[in-house]
């Protein structure tokens, strides 16, 4: 009953969070003027509207981004113990809790994203590196599986191959693909809960440097103005017309803008038969790999199918770890987790903190760094530790970038920094758990 209780509470608490989150986000993404807005199918989204990008208000801007951190790390200390609890006692109901409580950081992360695009697209970082589009697509068919479930959908895709690598960057990748998804699940009427599962149709093809990924939907309603819709989330304003905004053209509208980055635009036409064929079209420059199970240090790790062993069992090999965190609760969170895998662990709150503890450390393993912290933040520390500042070890100790809310680019600009992985919070806990065996593993090798 205990336990049924504290889920109860997690869930009420989060949907307060959340709530709260995006009408504040709402309020901060933008603060622009109404335009006539283009008709034309295939016109750019971006490009017409970075003039109005500088009217964005600085004193909005710099709230939100205050409001959004704040919001996100009680959100992130919350689930991390609704996947606790999870592991503890695992459930229909935990599985809920938790595929719930990411579709609210999914709109947070939306809304976010959308700030960034409109108020940095000139600046907008680019990490180009080799990624999996099979690998991405079998981890983001995971990752929705709950939201699908809840509108009647069953995802499959089909695969050209599992050995093509686009080179790209990985965050603007996954961004692009997953948003379409979401918007294209998030557009299912929901007047009528489903009682039977439909197939949601993923499929992905390439010809020379031309990408083209397709998602049919067979209970997605078509909307002919679906481009208007989605350029009118780009010229949204806190004066008039308060209408209730569709999510569906939010994620079609990060998806939408990040497209025109590879020369590419989204399509959408009806399907006979009923629902809705989307066509991501976009070039992006590709090889092929050998077929390995082996990964790039740090590289994505899709989420293993079965019945994983328990994440919080003990390590084989105990790590000494620093763990630079000035929140209290994602400090708890940490501590409770790295203390069921048996390992040693320094805490430290600023970056300074951490290169005081390299300098004088006789051996560590791996630092966990926030990024947003006082005094020294984790993209310096990083560096200095890089530079040497802190010693010989400082520059060779791997290093996670952990960071409360992922947004565009991030996770190129912290391997920039010389970062080794990326953990955005909540931190999934078999992802730590990899992260920690593979840093096991590199160890052996050498």
């Amino acid at each position: 009953m205990e336990i049924e209780n504290s889920k109860i509470l997690v869930v009420l608490v989060l949907v307060v969070i959340v709530e709260f989150a995006i009408i504040c986000a709402l309020i901060g993404v933008v603060l622009r003027k109404r335009k006539q807005v283009s008709s034309e199918v295939s016109a750019p989204v971006v490009e017409p509207l970075k003039a109005e990008a500088s009217r964005l208000a600085p004193a909005s801007n710099a709230l939100f981004a205050t409001l959004s951190r704040e919001l996100r790390t009680p959100l992130n200390g919350l689930l991390g113990l609704a996947q606790i609890m999870q592991e503890e006692n695992p459930s229909e109901d935990g599985v809920a809790i938790e595929g719930c409580a990411r579709h609210m950081l999914a709109v947070l992360a939306t809304l976010v994203n959308l700030s960034k695009i409109q108020t940095e697209w000139d600046d907008l970082p680019e990490h180009r590196e080799w990624v999996s589009l099979h690998d991405l697509m079998e981890q983001l068919k995971r990752d929705v599986v709950f939201r699908a479930d809840l509108r009647g959908l069953k995802l499959e895709i089909q695969h050209q191959d599992k050995t093509l690598r686009l080179r790209g960057d990985g965050d603007h990748l996954r961004a692009i693909v997953e948003n379409a998804l979401l918007g294209s699940i998030e557009s299912v009427p929901l007047v009528e809960i489903p009682t039977a599962k439909e197939i949601l149709h993923v499929s992905w093809s390439t010809e020379g440097s031309d990408v083209k990924v397709e998602i049919v939907n067979p209970r997605e309603e078509y909307i002919a103005e679906r481009r208007q819709q989605i350029e009118e989330v780009f010229r949204m304003t806190t004066g008039e017309n308060h209408a209730r905004i569709k999510m569906e053209y939010l994620y079609w509208a990060v998806s939408s803008a990040l497209l025109e980055r590879y020369h590419g635009v989204m399509y959408a036409d009806p399907v006979e038969t009923g629902g809705v064929d989307t066509l991501l079209s976009f070039e992006m420059e590709q090889m092929q790999a050998s077929a390995t199970g082996e990964l790039p240090r740090g590289g994505l790790r899709l989420d293993q199918p079965g019945k994983a062993a328990k994440s919080l069992l003990a390590l084989p090999v105990s790590l000494s770890l620093i763990v630079a965190e000035d929140d209290p609760i994602t400090r708890r969170f940490m501590q409770t987790v790295l203390g069921h895998m048996k390992q040693e662990v320094v805490f430290a709150t600023n970056g300074r903190d951490v290169l005081e503890l390299v300098r004088g450390s006789k051996g560590c393993d791996l630092i966990l760094m926030d990024i947003d912290m006082p005094i020294m933040d984790g993209m310096d520390a990083a560096l200095a530790l890089r530079a040497g500042e802190a010693g010989e070890l400082g520059k060779h100790v791997p290093i996670v970038a952990v960071t409360a809310f992922s947004t565009l680019s991030d996770s190129g600009k912290f391997k920039q920094a010389g970062m080794d992985y990326f953990l955005p919070q909540p931190v999934k806990l078999r992802e730590l758990r990899e992260v920690l065996l593979d840093v096991i593993r590199q160890e052996r090798k050498n």
